[in-house]
């Protein structure tokens, strides 16, 4: 990757939501990356291989250089809007291409699900694809209440899905999206090329597909985004 000049939030249009009852935070960046043909050109050359368990698809590592270069411009506005007062630090980044098909999806995969670990953890998901591609969508458990799942919450959260289960039974493979019986869509934001949304990893999430998806192994052709996770310092 070639460098970029600096100040890059300057181009960026930002919305910040407040989704649910919880109102918790999801920012929208339109314009995120100066030069994503940079990153489509990386990413067509690249070595993809399943690296995450419950990722349905397959994955490569990003360089360095890419949240390098976006980290002044992060740290403010992960300072303003997820209260990251002393920076971050970088957990995860990866080009990731959904390609696991319906048939093959895990029971874990076919659920609202949440990036567990540090309840601080801020997901950062970047799109090199098109609206065609879905989006994703933010949940709230109807048995629970629930719309995030932090450490604290789980065992009730656990326990309240094996009671959903007994009652409604073993969920359908699918890549999930809209309301059911056990969840319901509080908020989606649309997949659109060089678009970020941040938000909290504890926050029940879900890829959603759209009505025409097509699974296709090509960076050019498939859902291609980038997912990185970041933990305040």
């Amino acid at each position: 990757m070639t460098e970029i000049a600096p100040n890059i939030d300057q181009h960026w249009r930002t919305k910040r939501r407040s989704i649910g009852r919880e109102g918790n935070t999801v920012l929208v960046i339109d314009n995120f990356f100066p030069d994503p043909d940079i990153l489509m050109k990386d990413a067509s050359v690249r070595s993809y291989s399943a690296l995450a368990p419950y990722y349905p698809g397959i994955r490569a590592k990003v360089p360095g250089k890419y949240i390098h270069m976006l980290e002044p411009a992060l740290t403010k506005v992960l300072a303003t809007a997820f209260g990251f007062n002393d920076g971050f630090n970088l957990k995860e980044c990866f080009y990731s291409l959904l390609t696991t098909q319906v048939k093959d999806l895990k029971l874990i995969q076919s659920l609202p699900h949440v990036d567990g670990g540090n309840d601080k953890r801020v997901a950062l998901l970047h799109y090199l694809c098109d609206e065609s591609f879905g989006g994703t969508s933010f949940y709230r458990h109807r048995r629970t209440g629930f719309e995030s799942v932090p450490n604290d919450r789980f065992p009730t959260y656990k326990a309240a899905l094996e009671k959903d289960v007994e009652i409604f039974g073993r969920p359908k493979q699918q890549y999930f999206s809209g309301d059911d019986e056990k969840f319901e869509r509080i908020g989606h934001v649309e997949a659109k090329f060089n678009r970020a949304v941040i938000y909290f990893g504890r926050n029940l999430h879900a890829i959603d597909i759209g009505k025409d998806f097509t699974f296709n192994q090509r960076p050019t052709e498939g859902r291609l985004t980038i997912n990185s996770f970041l933990d305040p310092v």
